[in-house]
């Protein structure tokens, strides 16, 4: 069987979301997994049938939360990023937005707002 693997993100994609795909793809190569990965678009018809789906960056200014992104990506800095905006990820899933990057296996959403780490997304791919 074929896991569906979609990673949804901005256009351009973000750092963060090339992090995803470059993980899941070096994990496809290295065991061999029967994975189809597809990037999709924040914003598109596709991505949207899994809900409101924000940027961070975005849902970060609108929440007014002090986060100097582009200093931030430039230094490649994905684990502040991240960490600066934990808390508000349950915050957008009460008001039904998903926050990039976006992680879906099979049509279910596995994970958002963050960049999950290598051996979460092999046990992930694992018990799907």
């Amino acid at each position: 069987m074929v896991l569906k693997v979609e990673v949804i993100g901005p256009y351009p994609p973000c750092i963060r979301c090339h992090r995803v795909h470059r993980m899941l793809k070096q994990l496809k190569r290295e065991r061999g997994m029967n994975i189809e990965i597809e990037r999709i678009y924040a914003g598109s018809e596709e991505a949207e049938k899994y809900g409101k789906i924000v940027e961070a960056e975005v849902f970060a200014e609108k929440m007014g939360i002090d986060l100097d992104y582009r200093k931030l990506f430039e230094q490649r800095d994905i684990k502040t990023i991240d960490e600066k905006l934990a808390p508000y990820v349950e915050l957008a899933k009460e008001q039904e937005i998903f926050l990039t990057p976006v992680v879906v296996f099979n049509g279910e959403v596995v994970s958002m707002g963050r960049v999950p780490k290598r051996e979460e997304l092999k046990e992930l791919i694992l018990s799907a």
